[in-house]
């Protein structure tokens, strides 16, 4: 297990942390009996199962606390699911054993399926490759051939109108498949903005790594839905209904998944449709916990520092026993605040740093990247020192736009710069 820790001016941020890492790591369920996958609770406290989309959402946590053979392991195993039979759709819940979870499986032509949950797997599988450098996110076969299907011939089974988006039945039965990961739209849709933003998260991670082809089409993906825009109401449509229509309105994920993965881009479109949400948030929140586990990352990545906190702050008062919140607030109090995007393939880290008023300085020590052992210090938004503990060779820091910085084992980096939200 990692040995992370996290240090801070306010107490409540400590306190926060422990109780997160505590919390995510008896979820584990690796040793736990018999059998059992290198795996961990992702799903509801009731179920004993591990479900796609939790995994998805878990997973940065859980490499932040140690957990990369569990995340690995499930990974994997959804990556196999995926088969002809099924129209290319990976599995949805599993239990710790491996053995698929009736509860949410009748057979291959009834069992629950959500589009988004395919481009899911493939984004976050390949973010895991960031953090950890292991070319096995990249080379095994099962995964490396989820990617390709993923992308082509799951589009290819679902995509009765050759415009390159898949589509749902339109049913909102989610035994039939579902365009959405929001359950309950108030109109089924055929296709859906939250899988039209993992589609296109999915494609950029991809291009990264298998070929500029997924560029193209995830610009084809980003096209299309940048002409889903309402002038009146400062807003994307959450989807396409079955006659073709477009369905506008407040989407819960199919609203602000666009903006967490950029899908909608910048500028001042991008910045009235954050405008929306956070109006929408405040008058008709999800009603779920878990849907809330998203937001600090929405707003981090929008440079909504004060709202990602918000949000943040709210996973945190709530002390929810639900499995996603533990893992999230570990992964929002280390890479969100912090703004650490990873790359240790390319020995190189970004850092960006997105404390709030409200905290003077963190300190997030034992931050594995790759083989890279780090302490981080940020200083408001002025200053980070970074601590390279030990690793296999140099590291490339870049911090905002200062940088970057080659650091080998034992060397220490501080850099000072204004932060562009303090220049005049």
């Amino acid at each position: 297990m990692s040995e992370l820790t996290v240090a801070a001016d306010l107490g409540y941020v400590e306190d926060a942390f422990a109780w997160a890492r505590k919390r995510a790591l008896e979820w584990v369920r690796t040793d736990a009996a018999p059998g059992n996958l290198p795996s961990y609770w992702a799903g509801y406290p009731s179920r004993p199962m591990f479900y796609s989309r939790d995994v998805c959402h878990q997973a940065a946590g859980a490499h932040l606390l140690g957990l990369d053979a569990e995340n690995f392991a499930m990974f994997r195993h959804f990556a196999r699911s995926a088969t002809a039979e099924r129209k290319w759709y990976p599995l949805w819940a599993f239990h710790f054993d491996g053995s698929i979870a009736a509860l949410d499986y009748h057979g291959d032509e009834h069992f629950v399926r959500e589009i988004p949950a395919v481009f899911d797997l493939t984004y976050r599988a390949l973010r895991q490759y960031g953090w950890t450098g292991d070319r096995e996110w990249l080379d095994d076969p099962d995964l490396a051939a989820y990617y390709e299907r993923s992308a082509g011939d799951f589009v290819r089974a679902h995509d009765h109108d050759g415009d390159g988006l898949p589509e749902a039945p339109g049913t909102g039965d989610i035994f039939e498949g579902t365009a959405t990961y929001n359950e309950h739209p108030e109109r089924p849709l055929t296709v859906a903005a939250d899988g039209l933003a993992l589609q296109y998260a999915a494609l950029l991670e991809l291009a990264r790594h298998f070929g500029d082809n997924h560029r193209l089409a995830a610009e084809a993906v980003q096209r299309e839905f940048l002409g889903w825009w309402d002038e009146a109401s400062g807003s994307y449509a959450r989807g396409r209904l079955g006659d073709g229509t477009l369905d506008f309105g407040w989407g819960l994920e199919t609203s602000w998944f666009v903006p967490m993965t950029g899908l909608g881009g910048s500028g001042v479109r991008a910045e009235r449709f954050l405008d929306f949400i956070e109006q929408q948030l405040e008058s008709d929140p999800p009603p779920n916990i878990e849907a809330f586990s998203y937001l600090p990352e929405v707003f981090f990545r929008s440079g909504r520092d004060e709202s990602a906190w918000r949000w943040l702050r709210h996973l945190i008062d709530s002390r929810d026993d639900y499995p996603e919140i533990s893992f999230t607030v570990v992964e929002h109090l280390v890479a969100g605040l912090l703004g650490l995007v990873p790359d240790a393939a390319e020995a190189s880290l970004t850092i960006d740093s997105h404390l709030p008023a409200e905290i003077g300085w963190l300190t997030a020590d034992h931050v594995h990247v790759g083989d890279w052992d780090l302490r981080i210090t940020q200083e408001g938004r002025h200053t980070t020192e970074l601590t390279v503990h030990g690793g296999p060779g140099p590291l490339t820091v870049t911090v905002g736009s200062a940088g970057p910085w080659i650091l080998e084992p034992g060397q220490t980096v501080r850099a000072t710069s204004p932060h562009p939200k303090d220049l005049p």
